[in-house]
């Protein structure tokens, strides 16, 4: 039916330009942001699952964060341990000097002398050993979260007490108490040092798997959220050539009533 009032053609033809121009800036949008979905109307169901890796992504990143703080936190108590055995050593030979018969009382006193400060600091390092502020040898339990889950991993560092002075006299047993109790705190603390070492290996396979969830995890959130831009470069154009047409055929649809007024004259 020819008619002048509504232009069915044109209706329809300005329906699809509309169909592919919101084609067209959905294209545009995707290209320029490198995201498939920018919005929930893109894929509601995709965004659901994109969120939620995402979350766990962002999580396991943050134990990771937690994991290398742990291991920092292990090497600095290490060093301190490494630091308390180095002087045990040193007290252990001098508790043996102080056993020599031949030695003169000022040559007592004098091992005497290094003996008790080196016993000073084995208790300064019980004490004032710190981890970000927060002391290291309280034997209070150290917890670490290791993985988006809430997973604890528990470090317990060891009490580390100051050694008792050592009191010298001429013609004594000298050192002999004195080396039983070195003895004593070098078993607690290589003791100690082998549980942190073990504690790290353990934590250095946990790093590992975390690191490979997250890569897992990120290629698979990556695989829903990110565009694939050869493809949409294929949509781009097909839809810039459908708007391109579509005008053409608006413009056509919009001068079909002028053949209808041939008729009135």
């Amino acid at each position: 039916m020819s008619a002048i009032y509504t232009n069915v053609n044109a209706a329809t033809v300005y329906q699809s330009y509309n169909n592919n121009q919101m084609a067209l800036s959905s294209s545009l949008e995707k290209l320029s942001t490198g995201l498939s979905i920018n919005r929930a109307s893109d894929d509601a169901s995709g965004l659901a699952i994109s969120e939620s890796l995402r979350a766990n992504i962002a999580g396991t990143n943050a134990a990771l964060d937690v994991i290398a703080n742990a291991n920092n936190y292990i090497n600095t108590a290490d060093g301190f341990l490494q630091e308390a055995n180095d002087i045990l050593s040193r007290m252990q030979e001098l508790a043996v000097k102080a056993g020599d018969a031949t030695l003169a009382s000022g040559d007592l006193q004098n091992v005497q002398t290094e003996y008790n400060q080196l016993a000073t600091e084995i208790g300064n390092i019980g004490t004032n050993s710190a981890f970000n502020g927060s002391p290291i040898f309280s034997g209070n339990a150290q917890n670490f979260t290791i993985d988006d889950a809430g997973t604890q991993f528990v470090i317990t560092p060891p009490t580390i007490t100051q050694p008792a002075d050592m009191q010298v006299t001429a013609g004594s047993e000298n050192g002999t108490q004195e080396l039983s109790d070195i003895q004593t705190q070098i078993a607690v603390i290589t003791s100690a040092r082998a549980q942190l070492g073990a504690s790290q290996s353990q934590l250095n396979f946990i790093q590992s798997g975390q690191e490979s969830y997250a890569t897992n995890v990120t290629a698979a959130e990556s695989r829903i959220r990110d565009v694939d831009v050869a493809q949409e470069t294929t949509n781009f154009s097909r839809a810039q050539i459908l708007v391109q047409s579509s005008t053409a055929m608006l413009a056509q649809a919009n001068s079909l009533p002028q053949s209808v007024l041939k008729l009135l004259s």
